[in-house]
């Protein structure tokens, strides 16, 4: 087994992803597409493209192939075809208080740059064999087998070859992972961590590690959210408060970069305090308000 493992960088990324050739049983696999049109090297040679989830810094690459076979989730499919990527960012853009009409110029940049990317991707599916994940054929040959890993977002999936993980964006080094759900996490981690069929680490961004080098990583992730949760229920009142208020106390001198990250962050950590019925959420209102259930 032969594993390389390419960086791609594109505006707005903050850092490198990385994709993966994976050489196995006769057949190369691409774990993921990469942030750049330019990512894919020896295309030809690709037997079927496995993608982890929709998010375009590991999908962009695909909207330069064409004819080949790319395995994804029926959830990662939906998430292109139906341009939830442009109703998910308007919705954290609506969230503080803004809409695709009024964003700051800085967010309105980034926006319309995904937005961009996202479109090419999904143009490019038409153009290429798409395969659900249970119905590719190195999965139902027991070569590749996965696992939903829901959190980061609500499409991820984890692949394992041999005992090599690939896990996308969930396990990445210095904590740095934006999640949905923070719950639906820590559930997707340690479903992952009971299993005894991987040994060896290659995620989305960063370096390559072995699995007892990577809990200090999760650690240092799960144990970053659960301040960052605590702090935010602490800036909650039973007042309405505007969710933009909440996330400038929540997160100080960032960049225009890190703001939006810092915002679609904020919504996951929302939305998981609204599912333990800790916080009621206004989502009619631009901004949404925000208000600590009684009790």
């Amino acid at each position: 087994m032969e594993i390389k493992r390419i960086e791609s960088y594109n505006m707005p990324l903050d850092r490198p992803a990385n994709n993966y050739i994976v050489s196995f049983e006769g057949e190369k696999y691409l774990i993921d597409a990469g942030a750049s049109q330019n990512t894919i090297i020896d295309i030809d040679k690709i037997d079927y493209i496995l993608i982890t989830h929709s998010h375009w810094d590991h999908t962009f690459g695909i909207s330069g192939v064409r004819g080949k076979k790319i395995c994804m989730s029926r959830e990662t499919y939906d998430e292109i075809v139906n341009e939830r990527f442009i109703e998910n960012t308007e919705r954290i853009a609506k969230a503080f208080g803004y809409n695709s009409n009024s964003l700051p110029k800085y967010a309105s940049g980034i926006m319309n740059s995904m937005i961009s990317y996202y479109n090419k991707v999904r143009k490019a599916l038409d153009q290429n064999d798409i395969i659900m994940t249970d119905e590719c054929k190195p999965i139902q040959e027991g070569l590749v087998s996965y696992m939903k890993c829901y959190g980061h977002s609500y499409d991820h999936v984890c692949y394992i070859i041999k005992n090599h993980l690939f896990p996308g964006d969930n396990i990445l080094p210095g904590g740095n992972i934006t999640l949905l759900d923070f719950f639906e996490y820590n559930k997707s981690m340690i479903n992952l961590y009971s299993r005894n069929d991987w040994d060896y680490i290659h995620p989305g961004h960063g370096p390559e590690i072995k699995r007892n080098e990577s809990v200090t990583w999760l650690s240092d992730t799960i144990t970053g959210k659960i301040r960052r949760l605590l702090t935010l229920i602490s800036f909650i009142n039973h007042e309405w408060t505007p969710a933009d208020k909440i996330l400038f106390k929540l997160y100080r001198n960032l960049n225009d970069l890190l703001i939006f990250v810092a915002a679609r962050s904020m919504l996951g950590y929302l939305l998981s305090l609204e599912s333990l019925k800790l916080v009621e959420i206004n989502k009619k209102q631009n901004p949404w308000l925000i208000r600590k259930l009684q009790g």
